[in-house]
């Protein structure tokens, strides 16, 4: 015997059933992130070439690897760059110093 649907019976509960579930799956890129965070804060740390030059690299290695994923490859980017200005800014002072130094000390 098949049931037949009443019009009056409560169905609220079972109509979800019905619809398609869309589930929006975002890949997230840390990495992205992590770089231009970096980048920040090599703005300031190229100042003391120890602390700069480790950083920028970092920096560096996680915007290259986050541009191979399209989500957030924009801040991505901007991260590597920025890394790798405040590297450049790091090798020249860590020259200036050393030439600055050898100038300096008086040879025997």
């Amino acid at each position: 015997m098949k049931e037949e649907y009443l019009v009056d019976q409560d169905d609220t509960n079972n109509s979800t059933d019905m619809m398609p579930h869309i589930n929006q799956i975002f890949e997230k890129n840390p990495g992205a992130w992590t770089s231009f965070i970096l980048g920040i804060i090599a703005s300031l740390a190229w100042i003391i070439p120890v602390a700069g030059m480790p950083i920028t690299i970092v920096g560096t290695v996680f915007g290259a690897l986050s541009i191979k994923t399209p989500k957030e490859r924009g801040i991505g980017i901007a991260g590597l760059v920025i890394n790798i200005v405040f590297m450049i800014f790091s090798i020249v002072q860590s020259i200036v110093l050393v030439v600055l130094y050898i100038k300096k000390k008086p040879l025997k």
